[in-house]
């Protein structure tokens, strides 16, 4: 049972839903688990050429317009927006559809979009302390003392960290728990992601040079990043090394978070700072522990964002001054906590204080000794398994 179980079940009581989330990472098997739990229904696979043909033809049995429908990796459907509607329109009262895929499903977004309304999206995340430990969706906090108060200390959480820094969050090489399968698992995974995901939704030839791409990101991760050095180590162009990383966020394999420019003068508006969904990619120990908090706080944002919460973004803050922290938690665009990362530095960040200080915010330090957990106003230094532990 996945952290979101309960919630996919509510929402496709009244409307259809998309399920998006990076390949692998447990959406068809959540799939299979609710028409199992629901007593059976269709699947259908774009990927198996039998189910293409019942979805090209819209071969929905009599039987099931009461029942169930998945369809899985529908988004490789050049026209599957446009399908998806016809469904809709045909059968949507009768059946429950829920919709699966390994690149980006965050579409009829726009106001006067037929679908606005009778959809609802659910991002899937790798699994993390918090999932582990109570596979549910804490509510958010809702103030400055309830983020200073955030998480727990449980005795299973350092075997559970070290396994996820080893074999990521990904269920399969993290169950499995082995370092000669993880190392095959990614292989087949980047090989799928760029030979096979990127060549059904791009024209993209240079299959060989995007991945060379993202053979060099994880030495860029934690850093603003910088397109120019790309561009000139793959000595391709500005708009080419910038569309194709654009092509790797769109298929989970990447992430971006934007900086925090409001309320504060002299801040960087720009560069944009990227992370590996696997984490475990990144050798850095450093960079790795910050790609693991950067994972973990955006499973939460977008799980209470995806539920009803409320509008949660990610962010970091960087001033032309240098300083720079690295995650801003907002809420309504409005930033609620400022959390820093440091691997071994006990000491509290400047540029922490500085940032936290003036937007008179909690301020976090996480850093990777567990036993840490101190409080002094609105300031805390405290380990990373214990904050985040309180997190989805």
């Amino acid at each position: 049972m996945r952290y979101i179980s309960n919630v996919l079940e509510e929402f496709l009581e009244s409307k259809f839903v998309l399920l998006s989330g990076p390949r692998q990472v447990g959406k068809t098997t959540l799939a299979n688990a609710w028409l199992k739990h629901k007593g059976g229904g269709m699947y259908l696979n774009w990927d198996a050429p039998s189910d293409r043909s019942y979805i090209l033809k819209q071969l929905i049995p009599e039987k099931l317009l009461s029942g169930r429908i998945v369809l899985d990796e529908l988004h490789k459907y050049l026209r599957w927006k446009r399908w998806l509607k016809g469904v809709y329109d045909k059968h949507f009262k009768a059946v429950s559809i829920l919709v699966t895929g390994s690149a980006r499903l965050n579409v009829f977004k726009r106001g006067g979009d037929s679908m606005l309304g009778r959809y609802e999206l659910l991002r899937l995340h790798p699994l993390t302390i918090g999932e582990l430990l109570h596979s549910n969706i804490p509510e958010p906090p809702r103030n400055s003392e309830e983020w200073l108060r955030l998480g727990h200390v449980d005795t299973r959480s350092a075997a559970l960290w070290s396994q996820l820094e080893a074999r990521s969050g990904f269920p399969e090489p993290y169950y499995k728990d082995s370092p000669r399968q993880y190392n095959r698992w990614v292989l087949r995974r980047r090989e799928l992601l760029i030979k096979e995901d990127l060549r059904d939704i791009s024209q993209l030839r240079d299959l060989s040079l995007v991945e060379h791409l993202a053979l060099l990101l994880p030495d860029r991760v934690g850093s603003p990043l910088s397109l120019n050095s790309l561009r000139e180590e793959l000595q391709i162009s500005h708009d080419t090394v910038k569309n194709w990383i654009e092509y790797l966020d769109h298929l989970y394999y990447s992430f971006r978070i934007r900086p925090y420019s409001e309320k504060l003068a002299q801040s960087l508006r720009k560069e944009q700072k990227l992370y590996l969904w696997n984490w475990a990619e990144v050798s850095d120990k450093g960079a790795r522990f910050e790609n693991m908090v950067a994972s973990h706080l955006l499973k939460a944002v977008h799980a209470w964002s995806d539920v009803g919460y409320g509008e949660y973004d990610l962010q970091y803050w960087r001033d032309k001054q240098k300083r720079e922290v690295d995650f801003v938690v907002t809420y309504g665009r409005k930033p609620v906590v400022a959390i820093e990362c440091k691997y071994n530095d006990k000491s509290l960040s400047p540029a922490l204080i500085y940032f936290g200080e003036r937007l008179n915010i909690p301020r976090i330090q996480v850093v990777a000794d567990d036993s840490v957990d101190q409080r002094r106003n609105l300031t805390r230094l405290v380990g990373a398994t214990t904050f985040l532990a309180g997190l989805p």
